[in-house]
């Protein structure tokens, strides 16, 4: 009988094991979990657009999130909702570092998240996290939030869950470069999302490569000089026109708190035209969008409608980010 029963045993398990290498072989072979991703520290800069929308969820569409990779080091600029699943799919198993560009909650709220799963995967550091004036608030908000869930996971895996992930090593700075290491030069700079102060960008200086992130902002003289001869400018970007459509229906309906909604929203977020020129006029080689507002499906069709008119303007190529798309400059 105890023959019977371990065989049983050793049965239930073997089945078991094969299950679970079945469906992770499955979800990889239909590309849900990328493999881990190879860097070379040989290698120049790319963007990878880890979170394309806005706070409204949309399925196909992380809010604000970036990974910039420069050889084989991996910065995320913002960590919106959703963004965790975008950094497994894109292969991400540690980063050096992550930069916030303001504090509104659809550009962080993904940190906790990040965090716990490199944790969970056995990541043992404290990542460095590094924003304008606001950040330490930010972080000790997000940390006093999992403060039951780390107390737990400690008490039941003991070491084997690190503490030191869910401490990360907060900096906060104002503009200037703010990192200058093996190479690679990081500048932020200040942008205008009024009434959101302090909001900023960055610029990744590397092998002869400059890569510019937006953050939030309008299209400001502040925003055009940090983006001037970027090989690479990643933006947010308003449509206008796509708007003012939206702003008649509201007055059609008599609905002011909808009608000064989008007017409020449209005057921190860069319209698509301005953009355009002003990409231009500061030598940008390459644009490619993010965070668009209104966000819209990832289809060829509405991407070509959101961009009407920009290439009257720009003459260098143009991305429409969606999301998990790797960009080079």
């Amino acid at each position: 009988m105890q023959a019977l029963r371990t065989d049983v045993v050793n049965a239930v398990c073997s089945f078991c094991l094969f299950s679970i290498l079945f469906i992770e072989s499955t979800v990889s072979a239909q590309g849900l979990i990328a493999p881990n991703r190879q860097l070379d520290p040989e290698a120049g800069m790319s963007a990878i657009l880890l979170g394309t929308g806005i706070p409204l969820p949309q399925a196909d569409r992380a809010s604000a999130c970036n990974a910039l990779i420069a050889g084989d080091r991996v910065f995320l600029v913002d960590t919106g909702r959703n963004c965790v699943l975008r950094v497994r799919e894109a292969g991400l198993t540690d980063i050096n570092g992550i930069f916030y560009t303001h504090y509104h909650s659809d550009h962080f709220i993904g940190l906790g998240e990040i965090l716990l799963n490199y944790g969970v995967a056995g990541l043992d550091k404290s990542i460095p996290v590094e924003g304008p004036v606001g950040a330490k608030e930010m972080v000790d908000g997000m940390l006093a939030n999992y403060s039951l869930d780390v107390s737990y996971r400690i008490a039941h895996h003991g070491d084997k869950f690190s503490t030191a992930i869910m401490n990360p090593t907060v900096t906060e700075s104002e503009p200037g470069v703010i990192f200058d290491e093996d190479g690679l030069t990081i500048t932020m700079f200040p942008v205008c999302h009024e009434p959101i102060a302090p909001a900023v960008g960055y610029r990744f200086e590397y092998k002869d490569q400059t890569v510019v992130f937006s953050g939030d902002t309008n299209v400001c003289p502040a925003f055009a000089e940090g983006a001037r001869d970027a090989d690479l400018l990643v933006s947010e970007v308003s449509n206008q026109a796509i708007w003012d459509r939206a702003l008649s229906m509201a007055r059609a309906a008599n609905n002011q708190r909808q009608v000064e909604m989008i007017q409020e929203g449209l005057e921190y977020h860069a319209e698509s035209l301005a953009l355009a020129r002003m990409a231009q006029e500061v030598g940008v080689k390459k644009l490619a969008l993010t965070h668009f507002f209104p966000s819209f499906p990832p289809t060829e069709q509405a991407e070509a409608n959101f961009i009407r008119g920009m290439s009257d303007f720009y003459d260098g190529p143009i991305v429409v980010g969606r999301d998990g798309m790797e960009v080079a400059p």
